[in-house]
């Protein structure tokens, strides 16, 4: 059976993937960092334990993966100039000697370098810069101008 403290390792185990850091964070101790490690990997083969983090990563919240559509509707936003980032300043007020320093944050709009690169990534994903420029047609012409000798 599955304790409590061998799910807290596995819970802790599956958020960094270090299990010597995970059974510390659990509870287990040891006399040495090697020791604890020399546990922690004994915990980490458990079948039960192996078990219980395959079925916890299975399961794992389907929200955190950003999905295609995200992508495209972001970079979208991007271009269109709809996205904004927060820029954090200090508002600095009073005497000399004496000064009230306040943090402010505000919403701007995105720089045009940044909606250059959305567009760039864009047409990556939509494959319009694979195609090599067509080269243009080139014209030959001779001048024949007559001298007068």
């Amino acid at each position: 059976m599955l304790t409590e403290r061998k799910k807290r390792f596995a819970d802790n185990y599956i958020m960094s993937f270090n299990a010597t850091d995970a059974a510390r964070k659990a509870g287990y101790s040891a006399k040495s960092e090697k020791a604890l490690g020399v546990k922690a990997s004994k915990l980490k083969n458990d079948p039960e334990v192996k078990k219980y983090i395959e079925e916890r990563l299975k399961t794992k919240d389907d929200s955190l993966i950003v999905k295609q559509d995200e992508i495209l509707s972001y970079l979208s936003g991007c271009i269109r100039g709809t996205e904004t980032e927060k820029q954090t300043f200090v508002l600095r007020s009073g005497d000399k000697g004496s000064y009230d320093d306040e943090l402010v944050e505000r919403e701007i709009p995105l720089k045009a370098k940044d909606r250059i690169k959305a567009c760039e990534l864009m047409a990556k994903i939509y494959k319009l810069m694979d195609k090599p420029p067509e080269a243009e047609p080139k014209i030959n012409f001779t001048i024949d101008i007559p001298r007068n000798r």
